[in-house]
C-alpha cells in the first residue's frame, strides 16, 4: 500500500496519470479468462478420465462376456463328456437295450454339443488345442459306438478297449490345457485392470494437483488485483472518516478499481472545498430556522387568536340575536308610522352589518369540517364588499367590483370561499403600498359554462419570476420579518384544490398581478314540485295553533323568541336553561322545540338526547341555535338529523326554518 497526505495540487497530479494511462485492464475480464481456462481445462481431464474409463469398461467387459461363455460352454463339454462316457460302460457291461438307447441318446446329444463347441469364437491361440479336442471326442465317439454296437468279439473289443483308455487321457488332458489357456487370459485381463487402475489414478492427481494450483492462482490473483486495493481504499475511507480530506493514492490500472478510487479521491476532494464554505452555510441555514420559527410562532399567535375570537363570537352573536329579533318584530308593528321605522331600520342593517362582520371573523376560527352546499359566487364578494371596502377606502385604495346580473352557482363552503378571497385582497393591497400612494383592486366573478370563475387584479408592483413561482409555497413571503407569515397564499391554493379547481397567476414587474381561481359549477337544481294545498307549508295548516317549547339560558332572547313566535302564528312555552326541560315535557304537548346548543348545566345536545328518549316523535321537529358552530365540533354524526339555525337570525329567517320543518313533517 502507497498512501500519502498532501495537498489538492498533489491530488490531482496524481489522478491524471491514471487518466493518461493507455490500456487499462479490466478485473471482471481477467478473471473471466483465468476461470475460462480453468474450466476448460478441468473438463479435458474429466473427458480424459471418462473416455479412458469408457474404453476400459468396453474392452474388460467384452472380454468377460467371452470368458464367461468359453467356460461355461467348456463346463459343458466336459460334463458330456463324462455322462456319454459313463453312459458307455454301463450299456456297455449290463447289455441292456435300455442303456444302450440311454447311450446313443447321450451321444447323440454329445454331438451337437460338439458342433456347436466349434462354432463358438475362440481366440487364435486356442485353436488348435480345440482342434485337437474336437479330434479326440470325434475319435472317441468312432471307437465307444463300434464297441456299442459291434458283433463283440471279445479280441477285437480288448484291443479297441486299450486304444480307449489313453483317448480318455488325452481328452483329460486337453481339457485342463484349455482351463490354463482360460486361467492365463483372465491373468492377462488383470494386468489390463491394473494398468488402466493406475492410469484412472494418475489422472486423478493431476486433476487434485491443477485444483490446487487454481485455488493459489486464484488466490494470489485477488490479492494483487482486488483484496490490497479493496484494503487501500478501507483505510481511504477510515481517514475521511476520521476528517482528513487531504488524501493521495496509487490509482489501480483496473478498469473497476481503477476508477472507483479515482472517484473517491475527486469526493475528498470535492468534500474538502465543501468543509471550507460549511461554516458559512450553517450560519446561513441557522437564520433561516430562527426565521421559521419566528414564522411559526406568528402562526401559533394567529391560531390562538382564531380561538379568542371563536369565544367571543358567541358572546356577541348572543345579544345580536336579541337586537335583530326585536327590530324586526317592532318593524312589523310599527308598519304605519314613518317616523319609528327609520331608527328600527338603521337598528336593523347596523345589526345585519356587525352579524356579517362576526361571520367574515369566525370564518379563521371555525374548525369543524367545512360544509359545502349549493351557494351563488356573487355572495362571497359581497360579504367582502361588506368587510374591508369601509378599511379600504381609509387606505387610499378603491375596491371596484364586478359581479354578472344573474347567480353563479357552485356546491362550495362559503366560508373558505371568503376566507381565499380575503387573503387575495390582502395581498393585492401588500403589492400595492410598496409601489403608490394610491391604487385600485378589482374583484369579479362568472362562469364560462363549465367552470366558475373569480379574479382578484391590482396595479401594483408586479412580481419576477423567480417570486411568482414560489407565492403558495409555505412561509414564503416578500414582507420584511414580522409583517407575514406567508401562510395566507398556501391556504388559499389548499382549499381551491379541496374544491376540485385551479388558481393560477399572471403577473409581471411593473404591470401588477391578476390571480384567477377556478372551481366547477354546481349541478342544476332540480324544479321542486309544487306542494299539494291539503299540506301547504304554513305551521296553521290544520287550523291549529302550534305550539312550541323555546329553551335559552338568556331571559333576553326568550322574550325575543316569544315575540318572534308569534309573528308566525305559534305559541311559545319559554324554558330559562334546561333544568326545566323535562318538566315541561311531562305537563305539555309541543309541536316543535328550538333549543340554544351552548347552556350552563345539559347542552343542547344532551336535550335533544333527552327528548329523543322521552318523545321520539318530537326529537324530529327540533332546531338547534347556535351563535357559533365550532362549539358542536364533536357532535357532527348527531347534527345530520337536527336542524341548525346560526345566530344571529332575522325573523324571516326563524320563519323559514320553522315552516321549512313543520312542512317536512307533514309530509312525512
Amino acid at each position: 500500500m502507497s498512501v500519502s497526505c498532501s495537498g489538492s495540487n498533489d491530488f490531482i497530479a496524481r489522478k491524471n496519470p491514471f487518466r493518461a494511462r493507455p490500456k487499462p485492464y479490466s478485473i471482471e475480464r481477467r478473471f473471466l479468462l483465468m476461470q475460462a481456462g480453468s474450466v476448460g481445462l478441468a473438463l479435458l481431464l474429466v473427458s480424459a478420465v471418462l473416455l479412458w474409463n469408457q474404453y476400459f469398461h468396453h474392452r474388460l467387459g467384452t472380454a468377460l462376456d467371452q470368458l464367461n461363455a468359453t467356460l461355461e460352454l467348456e463346463a459343458q463339454i466336459h460334463s458330456g463328456h463324462e455322462t456319454t462316457e459313463h453312459a458307455f460302460w454301463e450299456g456297455y457291461f449290463s447289455k441292456e437295450g435300455g442303456a444302450i438307447h440311454e447311450f446313443e441318446a447321450r451321444s447323440r446329444a454329445f454331438s451337437q454339443l460338439l458342433d456347436r463347441f466349434m462354432a463358438f469364437p475362440f481366440p487364435d491361440k486356442e485353436w488348435g488345442e480345440v482342434n485337437k479336442l474336437h479330434r479326440l471326442e470325434a475319435k472317441f465317439q468312432e471307437l465307444t459306438t463300434r464297441l456299442m454296437l459291434g458283433t463283440r468279439n471279445a479280441e477285437a473289443d480288448d484291443q479297441l478297449l486299450r486304444t480307449l483308455n489313453p483317448l480318455s487321457s488325452a481328452i483329460e488332458a486337453s481339457f485342463r490345457r484349455l482351463e490354463e489357456a482360460q486361467i492365463q487370459y483372465l491373468a492377462a485381463m488383470n494386468s489390463q485392470r491394473k494398468f488402466f487402475v493406475a492410469g484412472l489414478t494418475l489422472l486423478l492427481i493431476v486433476f487434485a494437483v491443477l485444483t490446487v494450483v487454481t485455488s493459489v492462482w486464484f488466490r494470489r490473483a485477488h490479492r494483487n488485483h482486488l483484496w490490497n486495493h479493496l484494503e487501500e481504499l478501507r483505510w481511504m475511507v477510515d481517514e475521511v472518516r476520521g476528517g482528513n480530506l487531504n488524501l493521495t493514492a496509487e490509482i489501480p490500472r483496473s478498469v473497476e478499481l481503477g476508477s472507483l478510487v479515482g472517484a473517491f479521491l475527486e469526493m475528498a476532494g470535492k468534500a474538502r472545498e465543501a468543509r471550507d464554505l460549511l461554516e458559512e452555510k450553517v450560519l446561513e441555514r441557522t437564520a433561516k430556522l430562527e426565521q421559521a420559527q419566528a414564522e411559526l410562532l406568528q402562526a401559533a399567535k394567529l391560531a390562538s387568536l382564531g380561538q379568542l375570537v371563536s369565544g367571543v363570537a358567541h358572546e356577541i352573536n348572543n345579544p345580536l340575536t336579541s337586537i335583530l329579533g326585536f327590530s324586526d318584530v317592532l318593524l312589523g308593528r310599527a308598519s304605519g308610522d314613518a317616523a319609528a321605522q327609520d331608527p328600527l331600520r338603521t337598528i336593523r342593517d347596523e345589526a345585519m352589518r356587525l352579524r356579517n362582520l362576526v361571520a367574515n371573523l369566525t370564518t379563521f376560527a371555525r374548525r369543524t369540517p367545512a360544509r359545502t352546499e349549493r351557494m351563488d359566487l356573487r355572495q362571497v364578494l359581497i360579504r367582502l364588499t361588506d368587510l374591508r371596502d369601509y378599511q379600504l377606502q381609509a387606505n387610499n385604495f378603491s375596491l371596484h367590483v364586478d359581479c354578472p346580473a344573474g347567480p353563479v352557482w357552485v356546491s362550495a363552503n362559503a366560508d373558505q370561499l371568503m376566507q381565499v378571497l380575503l387573503n387575495l385582497v390582502l395581498n393585492a393591497e401588500q403589492a400595492v403600498k410598496g409601489s403608490r400612494e394610491r391604487g385600485d383592486i378589482w374583484i369579479a366573478c362568472g362562469d364560462d359554462g363549465q367552470m366558475a370563475w373569480l379574479t382578484v387584479r391590482d396595479n401594483g408592483s408586479g412580481m419576477t419570476p423567480e417570486v411568482r413561482d414560489h407565492i403558495f409555497d409555505p412561509f414564503f413571503t416578500t414582507q420584511p420579518t414580522g409583517q407575514g407569515t406567508g401562510l395566507g397564499l398556501s391556504i388559499s391554493y389548499g382549499i381551491i384544490q379541496q374544491h376540485g379547481g385551479t388558481i393560477a397567476v399572471e403577473s409581471a414587474v411593473g404591470h401588477g398581478t391578476t390571480i384567477k381561481t377556478r372551481i366547477p359549477l354546481a349541478a342544476k337544481e332540480p324544479v321542486a314540485e309544487r306542494p299539494d294545498n291539503s299540506q301547504s307549508a304554513s305551521p296553521r295548516t290544520d287550523g291549529v295553533m302550534k305550539h312550541v317549547l323555546v329553551i335559552d339560558d338568556e331571559r333576553g332572547i326568550l322574550e325575543m323568541m316569544s315575540d318572534a313566535l308569534e309573528r308566525v302564528k305559534c305559541r311559545a312555552t319559554l324554558v330559562l336553561g334546561s333544568a326545566g326541560v323535562r318538566a315541561a315535557l311531562e305537563q305539555e304537548k309541543f309541536d316543535l322545540v328550538i333549543c340554544d346548543l351552548k347552556m350552563p348545566g345539559q347542552n343542547g345536545i344532551e336535550v335533544y338526547r333527552m327528548i329523543r328518549e322521552m318523545r321520539p316523535e318530537l326529537a324530529e321537529l327540533f332546531i338547534l341555535m347556535t351563535g357559533n358552530l365550532a362549539d358542536a365540533e364533536k357532535y357532527t354524526a348527531e347534527l345530520t338529523a337536527v336542524s341548525l339555525l346560526p345566530k344571529p337570525f332575522t325573523l324571516a329567517q326563524l320563519r323559514e326554518a320553522v315552516e321549512e320543518l313543520l312542512r317536512k313533517n307533514v309530509v312525512a
